[in-house]
C-alpha cells in the first residue's frame, strides 16, 4: 500500500525537538570545543550563554543526543569539563 504524501505524518520530523545541554569549561577551552563540534557538520549548534562563566550551551536534535555525549565524554579526557544541565 503507497503512502499518502500529503496526510501520512507519520515520518515527519518535529524541528521543534533541541536538546539542551550546557556546560561549563575554561575559558580558553571554549574556542577549542567549539572547533571539535563545527567539524562534525550538523551535529549541533554551540552558543556561549556567559564568557565569564564559561557556560556554554550546546543544542542538539534528538537524532544526535547520543553522540554528542559521547564526544563530551571525549572531551572530558582532554579539557576540564562539567555538564551543569542536561536532558534526563
Amino acid at each position: 500500500m503507497k503512502k499518502n504524501l500529503i496526510t501520512d505524518k507519520s515520518d515527519v520530523i518535529n524541528y521543534y525537538d533541541v536538546y539542551r545541554i550546557v556546560i561549563k569549561v575554561r575559558r580558553e577551552d571554549i574556542v577549542y570545543l567549539n572547533g571539535i563540534f563545527e567539524s562534525y557538520d550538523n551535529l549541533a549548534v554551540i552558543r556561549t550563554i556567559d564568557r565569564w562563566e564559561s557556560l556554554v550551551e550546546i543544542l542538539a536534535s534528538p537524532y544526535f543526543v547520543a553522540d554528542v555525549k559521547k564526544i563530551l565524554d571525549e572531551l572530558k579526557k582532554e579539557i576540564q569539563l562539567e555538564i551543569i544541565e542536561e536532558p534526563k
